[in-house]
């Protein structure tokens, strides 16, 4: 008697691990924000797309890898924008009022982004990253280190450290989403990062204010 071949079963997907780690990264980093660290489960996570708890810890064996892999994939995304900002064709000075504008644009259209890299930093106090300007990468620094000379030799900018004016815009940058998250209010990103630019760029003193406390005086 001769055997029936057995018909084959649908081909597998190649793209459904990617796919389904991204959807479970993006759920969890909204459940993540939406109710702190402590109380998200994993079975939230999962009834929300409605899949198995174990499918979940087939791709993030525990819930602090899980929240630590939404945090590196903001990160991830953070950088991809920046970058293209600083790379752009265009001047040294305007790569710059871009950079500003990119930064604060993105935690305005992800708001839970913001209050990931703040949980990180109380949850993991000894593994969160720089957001960006302060990244400690080598690679990372490198570009930094490629943008700031670009502003240097444009003359666009007084002569001071990288490492001093990379971390004041971090912190500034940092500080301006922070409160804009807290406050909850209403936000128009274009203004408030021409208002960051026109601070920063021109800052506060006159001209007679510099004459009267110069540069490092006390």
């Amino acid at each position: 008697m001769t055997a029936v071949a057995r018909k084959p079963g649908r081909p597998k997907d190649p793209d459904l691990k990617t796919r389904r780690e991204a959807e479970i990264l993006s759920a969890a980093a909204k459940l993540f924000s939406e109710l702190g660290f402590a109380n998200t489960q994993i079975q939230t996570i999962a009834d929300r797309l409605k899949l198995s708890h174990g499918t979940i810890y087939s791709y993030f064996p525990t819930k602090e890898k899980l929240f630590l892999a939404t945090v590196e994939r903001g990160l991830a995304e953070l950088t991809a924008v920046m970058d293209a900002v600083i790379a752009a064709d265009v001047p040294p000075l305007e790569q710059f009022r871009g950079a500003i504008r990119a930064y604060l644009l993105f935690f305005h259209d992800r708001p839970e982004m913001a209050e990931l890299f703040i949980q990180e930093r109380a949850a993991f106090p000894h593994h969160h990253r720089p957001l960006y300007f302060s990244n400690k990468d080598e690679a990372e620094r490198q570009k930094h280190a490629d943008f700031f000379e670009r502003l240097m030799e444009s003359g666009a900018i007084r002569p001071m450290p990288q490492d001093r004016f990379m971390a004041v815009i971090a912190d500034l940058l940092y500080g301006t989403i922070l409160t804009n998250l807290l406050s909850g209010r209403p936000v128009d990103v274009e203004a408030q990062a021409a208002d960051v630019f026109d601070v920063i760029g021109f800052g506060v003193l006159s001209a007679v204010g510099r004459k009267r406390y110069p540069k490092n005086s006390t």
